[in-house]
């Protein structure tokens, strides 16, 4: 809540004469999460610009009649109420509420002030609708006002009407707050449009908007919390389910200490179903409202959860939950290990042909950690999960590879993927899904879910193995782990996977002995000397390594030139540049490398500036040869108009290991930190610019002809995850307008419409003036910007298929 935008708001009221400002706070037991946005709103009005503020409750959560103790009737015209309520309680689905908010609307300016967020809305018990609002004279009783739907609104199309409805203004939305204190002192001719409840209906008029039933049963709640809200909201209710009971401090401390990328999920978990009062146990949490998960969702929650996840979170809970608490816990504590019979083979055998990127014959030691990674996969009391961890070009990647290999013979089946985001990762399952015979959802891919109930059931002679490179943190995808069932070997540069299992590896820089043969695959001649000093001066990193073997290799400077030179160059970068996310040496040696190729092949050059401004991750050749055969538009790359030039420039790279090429047709990846020093270092302000127009007509090139079907969407998430927004409205927008409004699309069809919003209005403000207001194309973007959340009947109900 933003208090300025508040009293800003209110001011607008100030010159009324006779006001009274009446808050009335909803005291239903759901309320209690957001008791303490409330309590800063009341402190904010209590100092605002209207004087005579009276503080009043509402229980909706209790029965009978409501009661706000409001004796006296107010005078027409000189009164303003604020409802502050979720609208979740029993009196909003039975219609108590609704006949107090009629009440009040006969003698007073009325409002809700809903504290639910957007994403939420769909938990409520009352029909929303974009309605528009006029008044004639100041402080106009809310049921006098003119009111109606707003053209061209789904339920004016669908023949629903209402004479009166209570607006409904957002917490966080200071925006709505002024725009309806306008319309209350009747500084606007245009009225007010905005979110509303309708009220006086014929039953059953709207009933079709109404939030559909809540799922029952354990298992369809857990479901449908993970498709409306994802995997981290199930995460955090697993992790609480260690606890033997539940308070909201206890929530959002685990939020924030186990979860703190997902802020959101303490909204979702506690709307979600799972949690239900137990008032008997007040008492054992000092007065705090004690919560405890329905029966049966603790075992079914706690199977996610790894030994280090339900180590800390009980060490937690021990923290904030009283002895009381635990001495009156009838619940046993999860064992640390996963149970035997968790995992049963009684499903279809498993048949997948193993799928890996081809190794590497340059690979040189790593055997200690090599043994210990199969060690940890194997421990009789873990759950067959390691985790490989250190910095970026370090060789985590290259190191679960050659494990891949060479235990392949191991496994009935070896899987890789990239693991970079939930998303990422969910389609890469439906992909195996695929190869496992998984019956496919609506969507047309294989439910996640199903997936890994497959895995967990499918029959198999000596096991599978998981390799998940370049994992994004855990909180998003350890839900999409099937634990306990086989190997799985995650890579990531991000610490808090260590905290995932009892035992991370670590991997660090090459010792010299590995140094030394590493250099000596591409300079054979070193003498022990010679390579130990390269080497050090490297920091024992492989893509230092490489680059420096790859340059010696050449014998155009001797040794003492080479680390003289690199000694020069880099205290130049590190003056200039800092490069603070990477070794400013790999920097160093990146540059020289680069500088060679473009003299040597400018094809290959051009290719990697464009490669360098795709984002990070792999590049599906799918995507990147999108352009060949059209005609170059002016400025850009001819590379990725030709398909023979750009197949060459392909082989150029990988031949210089400045790129990953996995074979004809496979995927292209470059370095984070190469395109880092690209970014930052190589390229002149004019090859940047020219490199991301180009970027962006590739992706706009490969937009798919139907957005709709699975293959569509496939290839929406990836333009969408590379699309460099702030590059494409700096551009022509006649060149980038498309582009932008199918990722903005996209994002609003796949459910994410916060981000659908969030571009549109960035759009908007760069490309008004351009355009101008009344222009088709700023109305696309304007649908988007001003409707920022799905409406409650686009949310899944609970089939685990229909996430997002």
């Amino acid at each position: 809540m933003d208090p300025s935008a508040v009293r800003h708001a209110l001011s607008l009221l100030g010159g009324v004469p006779d006001l009274t400002l009446d808050l009335v706070l909803d005291r239903a037991q759901s309320m209690d999460l957001w008791a303490r946005t409330v309590h800063g709103l009341r402190e904010t009005l209590s100092r605002g610009p209207l004087p005579d503020l009276r503080v009043r409750t509402v229980d909706t959560s209790a029965p009978g009649e409501l009661r706000t103790g409001d004796t006296v009737q107010p005078v027409p015209g000189q009164r303003v109420l604020l409802l502050v309520s979720d609208c979740v309680a029993p009196a909003w689905h039975d219609g108590r509420a609704h006949a107090l908010l009629d009440e009040w609307c006969r003698f007073s300016a009325t409002a809700v002030v809903q504290p639910l967020p957007p994403s939420l809305r769909h938990r409520v018990g009352v029909p929303l609708a974009p309605f528009h609002w006029s008044a004639a004279r100041p402080v106009t009783p809310t049921a006098w006002l003119t009111c109606g739907l707003q053209p061209g609104s789904l339920e004016e199309a669908a023949g629903l009407e209402a004479d009166c409805a209570v607006p409904v203004l957002g917490l966080e939305d200071g925006r709505s707050f002024t725009d309806w204190a306008r319309l209350v002192a009747a500084r606007t001719a245009d009225g007010y449009d905005g979110e509303g409840m309708p009220l006086g209906l014929a039953p059953g008029a709207w009933d079709g908007l109404a939030a559909a039933a809540p799922p029952t049963g354990p298992a369809a709640q857990v479901r449908t919390l993970e498709a409306v809200a994802g995997p981290a909201a199930v995460r955090l209710a697993a992790l609480l389910a260690v606890a033997p009971l539940v308070t909201l401090d206890l929530m959002r401390a685990t939020q924030r200490s186990l979860l703190p990328e997902a802020e959101e999920t303490v909204a979702e978990v506690f709307h979600s179903g799972l949690l239900v009062r137990a008032p008997d146990r007040d008492r054992d949490v000092e007065g705090q409202r004690a919560l405890v998960l329905v029966d049966g969702a603790v075992d079914l929650l706690t199977e996610i959860l790894t030994r280090s996840d339900r180590s800390r979170s009980r060490d937690l809970a021990e923290e904030f939950l009283p002895p009381e608490a635990w001495a009156r816990n009838t619940r046993p504590v999860p064992s640390s290990v996963r149970p035997s019979d968790a995992v049963r083979r009684d499903g279809p055998a498993l048949r997948v042909r193993s799928a890996l990127p081809a190794r590497n014959h340059r690979f040189v030691g790593r055997t200690a950690l090599l043994d210990t990674v199969r060690s940890t996969l194997h421990r009789s009391d873990g759950d067959g999960l390691c985790v490989l961890h250190g910095l970026a070009g370090v060789g985590k990647t290259q190191t679960a590879l050659e494990y891949a290999h060479r235990h392949r013979g191991d496994y009935d089946f070896v899987w890789w993927t990239q693991a970079r985001d939930a998303r990422g990762l969910g389609l890469a399952l439906a992909r195996l899904g695929e190869e496992l015979s998984v019956p496919p959802g609506p969507d047309g891919l294989a439910p996640v879910e199903d997936v890994l109930d497959r895995l967990r059931t499918g029959r198999v002679d000596r096991g599978w193995l998981l390799v998940l490179d370049n994992a994004d943190p855990p909180a998003r995808l350890t839900p999409m782990l099937p634990l306990g069932a086989g190997h799985i070997l995650i890579t990531s540069r991000h610490i808090s996977w260590t905290e995932e299992t009892a035992h991370p590896l670590r991997v660090a820089p090459l010792s010299r002995q590995e140094s030394l043969a590493l250099l000596r695959a591409r300079a054979p001649w070193l003498t022990d000397d010679e390579g130990y000093a390269v080497a050090e001066r490297a920091g024992y990193l492989p893509p230092l390594l490489i680059q420096l073997g790859r340059s010696l290799s050449k014998r155009r400077l001797d040794v003492a030139e080479h680390l003289a030179g690199f000694d020069r160059l880099c205290a130049k970068l590190l003056l200039a540049y800092g490069l603070p996310d990477y070794d400013v040496k790999l920097a160093v040696v990146w540059k020289q490398a680069v500088t060679e190729l473009a003299a040597a092949d400018p094809d290959a050059g051009e290719l990697l500036r464009v490669l360098s401004c795709l984002g990070t991750g792999p590049v599906p050749y799918e995507l990147l040869s999108a352009a060949t055969g059209s005609k170059p538009s002016a400025g850009s790359d001819g590379v990725l108009h030709d398909k023979f030039a750009l197949h060459l420039a392909l082989m150029r790279l990988s031949d210089e290991d400045l790129a990953t090429v996995e074979g004809a047709g496979g995927p292209v990846e470059v370095h984070p930190a190469l395109q880092t020093v690209m970014r930052g270092v190589v390229m002149r302000p004019d090859e940047y610019e020219t490199a991301e127009e180009a970027a962006l007509g590739l992706l706009s090139a490969a937009l798919p002809a139907d957005p709709g079907t699975p293959s569509g969407r496939a290839r929406m998430t990836e333009i969408a995850r590379r699309l460099d927004l702030p590059a494409a409205l700096r551009a022509q927008p006649e060149r980038t307008y498309d582009l932008v409004l199918a990722v903005i699309d996209h994002h609003a069809a796949v459910g994410d419409t916060r981000a659908a919003g969030r571009l549109a209005r960035a759009a908007l403000d760069v490309w008004s003036r351009r355009f101008g207001a009344d222009s088709v194309r700023i109305a696309a973007l304007r649908a988007h910007a001003e409707h920022p959340s799905p409406s409650p009947s686009s949310f899944p109900s609970s089939s685990p298929s229909s996430s997002r």
